[in-house]
């Protein structure tokens, strides 16, 4: 596959990321250097990992079959993203426990956390400082990465990824979430911000419409 399409790909799994920074920006929590680039790496790992499982799972299946499945995933991610904003309103936001906890709650807690992170980005300052801490950063990388994975997932089931697609993949992460936070406050107006939902799931669909052609 060419950059061209790595790169679209890219940026139609880092536009959540391009949305949360816009969040961000608008509650003016503060998102330090060292918290993007631990988004990043957990972009780059989640990345990773879905193109080792599809190079994996190659080997056991028709390449035609293979590209059939990957397509089909793609533009079912992406009319998936098209309703997220209506799938995601029922999503009760995650409250901060206190108190002790088992093993067992403490994985549902993380789990409702990155979900409620997906909801509404802002979720992500658990501890409402208006700035996004290191910890609190690996979330909002499982919450952004969620999707990235999924979609690489599809891509290289369709064909080989170049092994520089994780570190593609994170720079545009880490990129667009920057770039969110400060044209938030200068360009976006609300009523833009509201129609951005709907570009990568175009996207997306036009990825997998491209490659069943």
């Amino acid at each position: 596959m060419n950059i061209f399409y790595v790169m679209l790909l890219g940026f139609a799994v880092s536009m959540d990321g391009f949305i949360a920074g816009i969040a961000y920006g608008l509650k003016n929590i503060k998102l330090p250097f060292s918290s993007l680039l631990i988004v990043g790496a957990v972009t780059i790992a989640c990345t990773g990992t879905a193109m080792l499982g599809a190079n994996y799972l190659e080997q056991f299946i028709n390449p035609h079959i293979a590209i059939l499945c990957g397509s089909l995933l793609l533009i079912g991610i992406g009319i998936l993203s098209l309703f997220q904003e209506y799938l995601t309103k029922a999503i009760p936001l995650y409250e901060a426990n206190n108190g002790a906890v088992s093993a067992r709650q403490l994985t549902i807690s993380i789990g409702r956390l990155v979900i409620s992170i997906m909801a509404k980005p802002e979720t992500a300052d658990v501890d409402d400082s208006k700035r996004i801490s290191p910890s609190e950063a690996v979330f909002l990388g499982l919450a952004l990465g969620l999707d990235n994975m999924v979609a690489t997932f599809a891509a290289a089931l369709i064909g080989f990824l170049p092994a520089y697609t994780p570190l593609l993949m994170g720079t545009t992460q880490i990129v667009v979430l920057a770039a969110g936070t400060y044209v938030s406050s200068c360009i976006v107006s609300e009523r833009l911000k509201k129609r951005f939902p709907y570009l990568p799931g175009l996207l997306l669909i036009l990825l997998g419409l491209l490659r069943l052609s």
